[in-house]
């Protein structure tokens, strides 16, 4: 018996794959032979799909033939997604920017040559607070790369390389831009206005809000703990198939680690005084991140909250 898997991309040549009776086909087994017949092509680089009322359908794991589907009979198609890079390098690099950009505008912010010349003249020098936000930036993305290194776990290997610029401008640009605050950039509301806000949420001490900010670090890295725990577990029963933790924190809200990011900007943001750049920042992961949640719910089927318990 022959399988025929036919090409979507002009780089890539129709492939003929022979089974035996005695052949069991797996994804890993007809992406090799697609890679050797077209000049050994990085596997990672191959999608493979099969047609449904006209769609192409991705095949990202073994069930599609270990549900006893007919092969023979089946219409597969491999696309040339182009380069690759390496998940985990991926996130590695997103989460240096930010450690670096801050890192060097925090520095120059100490430099007296470079506060006279660059900084905002309307706002006062305050180097306790930028002392304080470039720590808390630091502890962020220090713990984002050992979560990366040693936690995370990815589904898949690769993603195409362009991705990587796409994907490192939210923490190069957006969050790097945070950084110009260390020379008073991005201040628009004054300290007696912000004051009397605090005060009238009861979050007008400092020690509070790095508690909260702190805090909520904690829970996030917990959570990341929890899900790799979970997710080897699972492995460990022969289950492939993502499942959603239905206990603690996991039953109220969707992705609790998206939650508690969220919570751990917001301190961060009213830490730096509503910094515009901040602002910015929180705002525009917090919609990303509800996105996300969003997806979760309607593949899971669930309707669990993104940052208010049974209420949003």
């Amino acid at each position: 018996m022959s399988l025929v898997v036919k090409s979507r991309s002009k780089s890539l040549k129709d492939t003929t794959v022979e089974l035996d009776g005695s052949d069991k086909p797996s994804l890993g087994s007809i992406l090799k032979k697609v890679s050797e017949n077209n000049g050994k092509i990085n596997p990672n680089r191959l999608r493979l799909t099969y047609l449904k009322e006209s769609k192409q359908i991705p095949i990202n794991s073994d069930t599609f033939f270990e549900d006893g589907l007919n092969v023979g009979g089946a219409q597969l198609f491999a696309k040339d997604l182009g380069p690759q890079i390496s998940w985990r390098l991926v996130f590695l690099v997103e989460y240096l920017g930010p450690i670096l950009i801050h890192s060097l505008l925090y520095y120059l912010s100490q430099q007296p040559y470079y506060l006279e010349k660059f900084h905002c003249k309307s706002v006062r020098y305050n180097p306790l607070l930028n002392r304080c936000v470039y720590s808390l930036v630091m502890i962020h993305y220090i713990k984002r790369e050992f979560e990366t290194l040693f936690i995370h776990q990815f589904s898949q290997s690769t993603m195409p390389l362009f991705n990587i610029f796409k994907n490192s401008f939210h923490y190069w640009v957006l969050n790097g831009a945070i950084a110009l605050g260390y020379f008073g950039w991005g201040f628009v509301i004054s300290d007696s206005k912000l004051f009397s806000f605090y005060s009238s949420i009861h979050l007008a001490s400092l020690r509070t809000l790095i508690a909260l900010f702190l805090l909520s670090e904690c829970w996030n890295f917990y959570v990341h703990l929890k899900l790799r725990l979970w997710g080897d577990a699972q492995k460990a029963k022969g289950i492939t198939t993502r499942v959603p933790i239905d206990s603690g924190l996991f039953k109220i809200f969707v992705a609790p680690n998206y939650t508690f990011e969220v919570f751990a900007w917001i301190s961060f943001a009213m830490i730096f005084k509503l910094n515009a750049f901040s602002l910015i920042f929180v705002t525009v992961s917090s919609i990303q991140m509800y996105s996300w949640a969003q997806k979760k719910n309607r593949k899971y089927g669930t309707k669990r909250a993104f940052l208010i318990p049974f209420i949003f």
